[in-house]
């Protein structure tokens, strides 16, 4: 059987980690706080927005439980970019986990002959691998010239950023390679510590996509890791198995006993009574929108990379038309994601970046359209202002231009927020931004950037004017 020479756990996982951490470009890894308690509403006001009756603070919903290159001559120094040395921040500051006892990670299991099919998934695995690194070497040799200060060029960074972009694409390529050759075989270490490690780290930013089945598998195999049964249960529920999520907890909870379930787990069981309908009801409109291939898009360059998202103009048209116009007028540039909650959602278009900002109109509210869409992972719904603190209501026809992106589903006790897009390309991006919850704040804690809208463009919409009605 082709074989490298076995790496450390803690030696792959530095190399993941590190490619994760520069894809992600300013997210500390393996430091963030536990997901915010599902009990209680997460409809928090930051201390600094104005007691202004006039001023609408933007509250979030309730969540109801239930190849090395050669080094170019150095280029003239820009303008220091507290973003670009905020990357190289988190690169130097990275704290790869321990080496687990190789009994936890890789199954005993006989070795076996190699098929020459199997041959050509490794031969392919490992063609990816070689790929991905060689991005990293140039990203790594970028980073050391940045913090040295042989280059810290807008040039270095936006090849940076570019390499960024393309180490996560390919992240992903070599994780579908490993989990292909892992199905047909899971006594090659490598391919099981890479896939580990991966669904660990997207278990810790919430990013639940394409994973439950790499999950299972570990876990049917005898891979010995906990956060096994809680990645596959939450990807089951976002990739619509919901037959398989009660039997992982269940896995779970004997194992570990209830108490270790986290409140995005308990949520999860809460929502299986009612969620699958609705998840049926949403699949049939996305059906329709592919379909139609005319609803508007708009492209959010950040500053951990590119978000591409999708309007609901046929459900959800004045607050559309809305957001397009302040798209093209600027207005969403270089504004932050002020407010990003594990497993909850990433708040933003807010100029002030403290929750008091607004464009100065108002919209009268779309959510109670009979068509009107719910909010699910990745979908964009328009922030409102609260009619007293925590409790859950909103004041009508109180959105302006603050929105928010789900990292998970939330229902609230009834829908008072306009849904009005989704997220088609980048959700991990956006689950990759800074978390920032003013709830855990603590004393004497370095508060990092925020994660930002560079720019935002309109990429696509119909052959129509869009103009907006106001509600006041």
């Amino acid at each position: 059987m082709p074989h490298r020479p076995r790496l450390p756990l803690a030696i792959l996982a530095a190399v993941v980690v590190f490619a994760i951490s520069a894809t992600v470009s300013t997210e500390t890894l393996f430091g963030q706080d536990a997901v915010p308690a599902v009990d209680s509403p997460a409809t928090d006001t930051p201390a600094a927005a104005p007691a202004a009756e006039e001023t609408p603070n933007a509250v979030q919903p309730t969540a109801e439980p239930a190849a090395e290159p050669a080094a170019e001559p150095a280029a003239e120094p820009a303008a220091d970019d507290p973003d670009a040395d905020d990357v190289m921040n988190d690169l130097d500051s990275l704290d790869p986990p321990s080496d687990p006892p190789p009994s936890e990670l890789a199954p005993e299991l006989p070795e076996q002959p190699i098929s020459p099919e199997q041959e050509a998934l490794f031969a392919e695995f490992e063609a990816k691998r070689k790929i991905w690194e060689q991005t990293l070497k140039e990203m790594k040799t970028i980073q050391i010239m940045h913090s040295n200060g042989v280059d810290k060029s807008a040039k270095s960074m936006d090849r940076f950023y570019e390499l960024r972009d393309r180490a996560r694409g390919e992240l992903n390529d070599l994780f579908k390679a490993a989990e292909a050759f892992f199905m047909e075989r899971q006594d090659e270490y490598n391919t099981v510590s890479l896939l580990a490690t991966v669904i660990d780290y997207r278990r810790s930013s919430s990013y639940y996509d394409d994973s439950f089945n790499v999950a299972k598998r570990l876990i049917e195999v005898g891979v010995n890791m906990p956060f096994l049964e809680q990645i596959a249960g939450r990807s089951a529920f976002v990739e619509g198995k919901f037959d398989e999520v009660l039997p992982i907890y269940q896995r779970y909870v004997d194992s570990n006993g209830p108490e270790k379930l986290e409140d995005v787990d308990k949520m999860i069981v809460g929502l299986l009574n009612f969620y699958p309908p609705w998840w049926e009801e949403e699949l049939k409109a996305r059906a329709a929108d592919e379909a139609a291939g005319d609803l508007p898009r708009v492209r959010l360059e950040t500053t951990s990379g590119p978000v591409v998202l999708e309007l609901f103009e046929d459900q959800a048209p004045n607050t559309v038309a809305n957001f397009i116009q302040l798209v093209e007028s600027g207005f969403y540039d270089e504004s932050e994601f002020y407010q990003v909650v594990d497993d909850l959602l990433a708040l933003g278009g807010d100029p002030t970046g403290d929750g008091s900002g607004t464009s100065g109109r108002f919209l009268p509210d779309e959510h109670d359209r009979p068509d009107r869409r719910r909010i699910f992972r990745g979908s964009i719904f328009m922030a409102k202002r609260q009619t007293a603190p925590d409790s859950g209501k909103m004041v009508p026809n109180s959105a302006s231009s603050q929105f928010a992106i789900a990292l998970m589903p939330i229902v609230p006790k009834e829908l008072e927020q306009t849904v009005f897009g989704r997220v088609v390309e980048g959700m991990d991006v956006v689950c990759s931004f800074r978390r920032v919850d003013p709830t855990k704040k603590k004393e004497q804690q370095v508060i990092l950037p925020p994660d930002r809208i560079i720019s935002a463009k309109v990429l696509r919409k119909r052959d129509h004017e869009y103009s907006v009605e106001y509600a006041r």
